[in-house]
């Protein structure tokens, strides 16, 4: 095996939703007392150094006002990397795209739609800044697409609403990719969209129902059709929806889901699939979105290893719940934020000088015929005991 060519240095973001609400839970509310301002979070975001984009819902965090996005990220020169589609919620409790409600499922198609018209209006303006991994996709976290029980749910007709929900949107909004967000549960007790393989296999079954409803309306649109002209229009017409679901992983959701989160940064790659993923950390028991590595150091390593070695050039974003980070006065809660994504930017580049350090896949073969554990553990405390030096985000 070849040692891959090495991925660029991350490109960092974060989401707004951490910082623009109280920081409430099922035990206690307004955690955070100053929630901040739309345009605060922009300009909080321009103080630190290595942050390039802000990520936020629609509809939620972010208005449906392109013109208003794009001016706040001129002004301070920041790129916004995803408008992330909401449909989960309390008005979505039993579903969005699967949802038995069809004025409810309704809406949260249109809202993906629209979170997906949002992206392409903004992306041209993200590539002029220099922000070209702004605005390539929508991600979709279906938090409350899934069963919550036994006995509850038809599974086979969810997952047929979910598959038609894919195949309206992708038909519906050209260019922008659907960037699937998997989780094992919570708010849904058992989310269709689980782990890895769940996005992978998604990724295929609306890629096959695509091309056999293509096939389909191909053939009834013209019977006498040529063998050669019937795959030459069969292509130019999957072109356009071919290859836009792809996926985010998060690192806390991989770890709840009790498997190892370098295989899933490893599947979604060589499957093509991986554009963004998300980092945060936690006891693998609840999702608490900690700073990544500050539970899980040596799986995160592992992971931050083959993303390095693989090439991955995805957006790299903060989804962190600073709950007992706020101040006790706006400013303070700022500055307290801005010092938590520092640290969240340093602790990363720390990682990723540690990953340079380490023997490329090609001469860790040698380690992976042997598994010897006392090997791997010599290794690595060899590279950690180190002196690693790094270019250190800080507070403008």
């Amino acid at each position: 095996m070849n040692a891959g060519k090495p991925g660029p240095e991350p490109r960092f973001a974060f989401g707004a939703w951490a910082f623009m609400g109280g920081m409430d839970d099922r035990f206690g509310k307004g955690y955070n007392k100053f929630p901040l301002e739309l345009e605060e979070v922009f300009e909080m975001t321009a103080r630190i150094s290595g942050m390039s984009y802000v990520c936020g819902h629609f509809p939620a965090e972010f208005p449906d006002d392109p013109d208003l996005l794009i001016k706040l990220a001129r002004d301070y020169k920041v790129g916004i990397g995803s408008v992330v589609a909401k449909t989960f919620g309390g008005e979505y409790k039993n579903g969005g795209f699967t949802n038995p409600d069809p004025a409810i499922r309704r809406k949260a198609i249109d809202n993906v739609k629209r979170s997906m018209e949002l992206n392409n209006a903004i992306r041209p303006v993200m590539e002029a800044m220099g922000k070209d991994l702004g605005c390539r996709h929508a991600v979709l976290w279906q938090g409350n697409d899934g069963s919550n029980g036994l006995f509850l749910c038809d599974y086979s007709k969810g997952w047929k609403l979910l598959i038609d929900g894919y195949l309206e949107v992708l038909e519906a909004v050209p260019e922008c990719q659907l960037c699937i967000e998997p989780k094992p549960g919570d708010p849904a007790e058992d989310m269709f969209m689980r782990e890895t393989i769940h996005g992978v296999f998604l990724a295929r079954a609306v890629e096959d129902r695509m091309r056999r409803r293509l096939e389909e309306r191909i053939l009834a649109e013209n019977p006498a059709i040529s063998a050669a002209q019937f795959f030459e229009t069969l292509h130019k017409r999957l072109e356009p929806v071919w290859g836009r679901v792809v996926q985010n992983i998060e690192y806390g959701h991989a770890h709840i889901a009790g498997g190892k989160l370098a295989e899933s940064i490893c599947l979604a790659m060589d499957f093509g699939i991986l554009r963004q993923i998300d980092l945060n950390d936690n006891r693998k028991h609840w999702d608490n979105d900690h700073i990544p590595g500050n539970d899980n150091f040596n799986e995160v390593l592992e992971a931050e290893y083959w993303l390095y070695w693989k090439g991955f050039d995805g957006l790299w974003n903060f989804d962190i719940w600073p709950q007992r980070v706020p101040g006790e006065t706006k400013k303070d809660t700022i500055r307290r934020f801005a010092e938590h994504l520092v640290e969240c930017i340093n602790a990363t580049r720390y990682r990723r000088e540690l990953v340079k350090r380490l023997p490329p896949p090609n001469e860790m073969q040698t380690y992976f015929a042997d598994p010897d554990e006392t090997r791997i553990s010599r290794l690595l405390r060899g590279v950690m005991n180190q002196k690693i030096e790094f270019e250190e985000s800080r507070i403008l």
